[in-house]
């Protein structure tokens, strides 16, 4: 029988803010990684194996495994999943199984994870191309294949041998469709009212910005030397218009959650989409994130039109601050007032689109007295939700030091994005101010907005509006009273975890 190759992706705590039935995207990196190695590798076996997705716990997991006895396991965790990613690498190490992980978490930790002996090989930036010549390389079960594999880092004897930055794909359109078929498809929002029958997909890669908080553009960028630069790249038109074709015709999705860090970097390919969309008659709900500078370009040139017409109504705006003094510390840019223009046109012109900011707090300068005024300055801008997150220092930016790397990944649990309670850390207390505005601060504009939200002629508004924030004040609550959580982070275990 030919060897198996199997993506997994083990059960995991669930983000408050989402329900049940959309806690979990479709793992649309596994679905690539695993078309190229379809296509080039006809020596493999390759499935994927979406644990959450199924509600399958750990016990569930544990047979499966056995039953399959996978020859590799592919895994890819963000940070606040360590713990689990090296869980299934303990449990594949014990089948005998080579474990290759990847992603903007462990490319970014490469030396420390493969210092603890679960992970055989790291896989770094995009994989496609990687992923076919590592499996090559790894049945033939040579050092030396594995040092001309370009972009991985592996150990040899006592040493970590990394093989280089690889190149770019420069044409996205050459990658295969991904393997939609090998997911339990029909799982992804399939009880969901707002994110119906839920489908991840890719405009492009990389970003046109350098944030030097995110992690993101760093993943998909082109390194100069030693250091990454942003990369934009995005597929045709006319090929994206065949993924939805796929995914509409041939999987039943009716709603598309674009997974670029920046929706609209470029200027013409969304527009151009959209009027193929159009065409066909194909309107179909979308979520993206974007930028406020280039929502006010698209406006200009008729762009954000189209892609309203088309079906956007979910605009995610990294906002993260409003002074412009502190949004060029944090290399943002739209220094200029640009988010709050963004959210005057979103707002007047184009209701059906439920706009969402979210906003950094906790950075070195931060006092409780300037987290209130965040606050307070958030609240007035015409947004229909605003996350606050903590000020996160994620591996592969300036932010992350070595010395805070932990071989268990217990400590990443804080790495939620959530409000970091339960402890007297600077941060605690930060959070603590946030949650306390959150629950008792309500000024006009917010009030007005939240219960024009709450009574919204658009069902999908005021079900959003109710839904946050019935899901926030079990967040908010005990952080406003100083209240202890059990464990670090903030996310919660599903009944199934475990069984």
């Amino acid at each position: 029988m030919k060897p198996l190759f199997l993506f997994v992706r083990p059960p995991r705590p669930l983000w408050p803010f989402n329900g049940p039935s959309t806690a979990f995207w479709p793992p649309l990196a596994f679905a690539s990684l695993a078309a190229a190695l379809r296509e080039h590798v006809p020596g493999l076996r390759v499935a994927i194996l979406d644990a959450p997705a199924l509600s399958m716990g750990w016990s569930t997991l544990t047979q499966q495994l056995r039953q399959l006895q996978p020859d590799y396991i592919g895994i890819g965790e963000e940070a606040v999943s360590c713990v689990e990613g090296l869980r299934i690498a303990r449990l594949a190490k014990e089948l005998g199984a080579r474990v290759v992980a990847g992603g903007c978490f462990f490319s970014h930790v490469a030396s420390q994870v493969l210092a603890t002996g679960l992970i055989d090989v790291v896989v770094h930036g995009e994989g496609e191309l990687t992923i076919v010549e590592l499996a090559q390389a790894l049945q033939e079960n040579n050092p030396k294949a594995l040092r001309a594999v370009a972009g991985i880092s592996f150990v040899e004897g006592e040493e970590v041998i990394f093989t280089g930055q690889r190149e770019l794909l420069a044409d996205l359109n050459r990658l295969p469709f991904p393997a939609y078929d090998l997911l339990p498809v029909e799982r992804y929002g399939g009880r969901s009212r707002n994110h119906p029958s839920l489908a991840a997909i890719e405009l492009g890669r990389g970003c046109s910005h350098a944030c030097q908080f995110c992690v993101l553009w760093r993943q998909m960028g082109r390194f100069e030397a030693d250091h990454a630069v942003p990369c934009l790249r995005v597929k045709s038109p006319e090929r994206l218009l065949e993924e939805v074709r796929i995914l509409m015709d041939r999987f039943q999705r009716r709603y598309l959650g674009w997974v670029d860090p920046c929706f609209n970097a470029d200027p013409r390919t969304a527009a151009r989409l959209s009027e193929l969309l159009l065409r066909e008659d194909r309107i179909i709900g979308q979520s993206a994130w974007v930028r406020a500078d280039y929502v006010l370009r698209d406006d200009a040139s008729g762009a954000l039109k189209l892609c309203c017409q088309s079906g956007w109504n979910e605009a995610y705006l990294g906002i993260e601050r409003l002074e412009p003094s502190e949004l060029a510390r944090l290399g943002k840019g739209n220094l200029n007032g640009e988010a709050t223009r963004a959210l005057e046109i979103l707002y007047a012109k184009y209701p059906e689109v439920v706009t969402i900011g979210s906003f950094i707090y906790g950075l070195p300068w931060d006092t409780a007295e300037s987290v209130r005024s965040l606050f307070q300055s958030a609240e007035q801008l015409p947004l229909d939700e605003i996350f606050f997150i903590p000020f996160t220092p994620l591996p592969g930016t300036p932010y992350w030091k070595p010395q805070m790397w932990d071989s268990t990944g217990e400590k990443f649990r804080t790495f939620d994005f959530l409000p970091r309670l339960g402890s007297d850390e600077p941060m605690a207390q930060l959070s603590s101010e946030i949650a306390w505005s959150y629950l008792f601060c309500w000024p006009r504009q917010r009030a007005h907005r939240m219960l024009a939200g709450l009574l919204a002629r658009n069902a999908r508004r005021r079900g959003i509006t109710r839904h946050i924030f019935q899901r926030a004040i079990p967040v908010m609550f005990p952080g406003a009273f100083h209240r202890r959580r059990e464990s670090p982070g903030g996310m919660f275990y599903p009944a199934w975890y475990e069984n």
